[in-house]
């Protein structure tokens, strides 16, 4: 049977789709939906090699020009009105940093580069802190790769075999082309996917397997004759059963794609071989599950957008909204298929009827979308202009409402903040998040990152001093530096810091796409092994509390927590008898969106709950009974509330870390909760200066002192 007449196809594609948008809106049962995004590229594959096949029946060749004004009648007019549709949305409902980003998204998502583009900036596919609306668009960039090259071989493959003297048919030719690439990019896949998992995500080459499979299917099915009926019932049940067992056991959690891409494809191929003519194919015919195929590409660009943008509109979620959400997506689709989609496939506009000036389309959506973005970054920055003139007349109107003295005691600064923001006080004109306001760019960037088990040996403080204080943890320690060198030099104490980002202190078990848990693990052993050999009179240790734990850990979070805590401690404590553990400050949403598009400081203002602070209870409790002592945190930040700003002062730097600024404002503060560091008049012999390296060769903030830790 021809392909392009199977009706079981769009109910392929009706189920892909539907996998992709229960994966996104969070439906439970289906963390593997993003497996529809395979399922797609393998009925792709399928579909357009059997187009390209059947033109050479009837041809005897392939005609490039034709096949792209194809592709450009299919994809471009939707994508484009979906994109522009996306950056007026983000010009009105987004701040302008955030405006000028997905302007830039839209250039790369019209030049079918967006998967480069997301690969580049380190995207995390599954990282749900303020993902691009346009994100979605590296699937269309990795299936218009492949077609840039993929016709071009098949008129190769025409060519070859009509020079060729032997009696090989085009159809064979393309089938190994098709089986060869399949065989490149399952390997490179397996191999890119072990290295980096978030940038293979993206990888052309590392899917290019998935589309090559539909094209070798479309090859070996055209002559075969109808399987057997019990087996294509079984293959089809097979392939059926394939993708419900990814999508329900799949997650953000596993290397993907890799060797692990193969079981939705294979399940794919499978029903595709089946056929129609079996239980599978006959459910996957069914009319209502045919039209939502027929959408299939419409409600594959509209979901994503919906699911970033309403929520911006209507805050707070809900299953009133999520309903609303997918009403949304459906009218959006169903008016994008009957009044875009189909006047240009069926080619009833007089300028798009088909010939070689329908190709206009594709430099028309690059300036297009480079038009819209300006415009968007335009209305954007005229929108943030508008709310500092109307802050700048609030603030002159009202001066001793914005006064803050910042000299008053902590409670008194963080209460007069909280009653500015109730009286309804704009966000002060100016003011935004300074990027290098944080610890690791305010000279106490000296932390191992990711790929790396050991970190560089840091001295702050008074290098010169023999007591030796160990700052140890993650980024939740290291965003204390600036304070604790501080309080370090006050007291005449040495400190060291151990810091490697993203990696939990506490024996937690946690996933991470940029660093399996075994660096981690292996950092940890040479931090204790570090400690046992600097022996350190005081210990201050932090983490991270907001982190996600292992899904394969059948303990409850709670005992998960407080046993990995526990066990650290008492590690710890044998190194030293003074180990003092850092509670963790709340989380909140990003303090740059919120600075630059919030009419009033009292949407800035979050309260002082969270996994944080039920994690720091956890660590509290964990501690008691050891020789450690818990050191809160939370007061530092929050009075019950915790405001963004307070006098001219921003407290977080991004969603989870204080900024630098703020670190050293609160230093005295943070000293008292700490307790003294126990000075002892000793400093470094002659011996031990000499030995030390020469600035040129020492990371920023390194003492001479130190150099022959570094050195060791």
């Amino acid at each position: 049977m021809s392909s392009f007449r199977r009706l079981d196809i769009q109910g392929l594609r009706a189920l892909a789709v539907g996998l992709v948008i229960a994966g996104h809106a969070g439906v439970p049962g289906t963390p593997g939906g993003f497996i529809g995004v395979d399922v797609f590229f393998v009925i792709s594959g399928f579909l357009i090699t059997g187009l390209l096949l059947r033109e050479i029946d009837r041809d005897g060749r392939v005609s490039i020009s034709r096949f792209y004004v194809r592709r450009a009648l299919r994809i471009l007019p939707a994508a484009t009105v979906t994109m522009v549709s996306v950056l007026v949305a983000s010009a009105l409902l987004l701040p302008e940093h955030r405006t000028e980003s997905i302007a830039g998204d839209s250039v790369w998502s019209a030049a079918f580069m967006a998967n480069i583009h997301f690969a580049l900036d380190a995207v995390d596919y599954f990282n749900t802190e303020a993902p691009s609306p346009l994100q979605h668009y590296w699937s269309l960039s990795v299936e218009e790769q492949f077609y840039v090259v993929w016709p071009l071989a098949v008129l190769v493959a025409v060519l070859l075999v009509r020079a060729s003297s032997t009696r090989a048919s085009a159809t064979a030719v393309i089938a190994t082309m098709a089986a060869t690439v399949v065989v490149a990019s399952v390997a490179w896949s397996i191999y890119a996917t072990a290295i980096s998992p978030a940038t293979s995500y993206f990888s052309t080459f590392a899917r290019a397997h998935e589309l090559a499979l539909g094209a070798l299917l479309a090859c070996l099915l055209r002559r075969r004759g109808p399987l057997n009926r019990h087996v294509a019932a079984v293959l089809g049940l097979l392939g059926a059963g394939a993708l419900v067992f990814a999508a329900v056991t799949f997650s953000e959690h596993l290397p993907f794609p890799g060797a692990l891409a193969l079981v939705p494809v294979i399940g794919a191929a499978a029903l595709l071989v089946a056929g129609p003519e079996t239980p599978t194919g006959r459910i996957l015919s069914v009319a209502p599950l045919r039209y939502l195929g027929d959408l299939s590409y419409s409600l594959y660009l509209w979901h994503w957008p919906v699911l970033i943008l309403v929520p911006e509109l209507l805050p707070g979620g809900g299953w009133s909204v999520a309903l609303g959400e997918i009403v949304l997506v459906l009218v959006l689709s169903m008016a994008s298929y009957h009044w875009i989609e189909q006047p240009f496939l069926q080619r009833r506009l007089p300028v798009f009827r088909g010939g070689p000036r329908t190709l206009v389309l594709w430099p028309a959506a690059l300036v297009i979308a480079l038009v819209a973005g300006l415009g968007a970054q335009t209305y954007s920055g005229f929108r943030a202009d508008q709310r500092a003139v109307a802050a700048e007349a609030w603030f002159q109107s009202d001066d001793a409402a914005y006064a803050v003295d910042e000299s008053a005691p902590l409670r008194a600064q963080l209460r007069a903040a909280l009653g500015l923001a109730d009286r309804g006080a704009p966000v002060p004109p100016g003011m935004a998040v300074d990027v290098d306001d944080v610890w690791a760019r305010s000279g106490y960037g000296c932390a191992a990152t990711y790929g790396e088990t050991a970190s560089r040996y840091c001295v702050y403080g008074d290098a010169k001093a023999d007591r030796v204080v160990a700052v140890v943890g993650d980024s939740h320690a290291g965003m204390w530096l600036p304070a604790l060198d501080v309080i370090a030099q006050r007291e005449r104490v040495r400190l060291v810091a151990i810091i490697k980002h993203s990696c939990p202190t506490w024996d937690v078990a946690t996933t991470s796409d940029e660093m399996p848990d075994a660096e981690c693990d292996t950092f940890r052993e040479w931090t204790m092994r570090r400690l046992a050999k600097i022996q350190p009179d005081t210990i201050i240790v932090g983490t991270r509390a907001g982190l996600k734990s292992h899904p394969g850990d059948p303990r409850d979070l709670g005992e998960q927590w407080e046993t990995g805590v526990r066990s650290v401690v008492d590690r710890l404590t044998g190194i030293s008898a003074d180990v003092r553990v850092l509670a963790d400050i709340p989380s909140r949403p990003d303090p740059a969106d919120c600075l630059a598009s919030a009419d009033r400081l009292e949407e800035c203002v979050t309260v002082a709950a969270g996994v944080e602070v039920e994690r720091n209870q956890l660590t509290r409790r964990a501690v008691e009974g050891t020789d450690a002592r818990f050191v809160p945190t939370v007061d530092l930040m929050c009075n019950r509330r915790c405001p963004l700003v307070v006098g001219e002062s921003i407290l977080y730097q991004d969603l989870n870390h204080v900024t630098a600024s703020w670190a050293k404002h609160v230093g005295e503060d943070l000293a008292e909760r700490l307790g003294p560091l126990e000075h002892i008049e000793m400093t470094c012999s002659d011996a031990s200066s000499k030995e030390s390296a020469p600035q040129s060769h020492r990371p920023a903030g390194v003492h001479p002192c130190a150099a022959k830790e570094i050195d060791e």
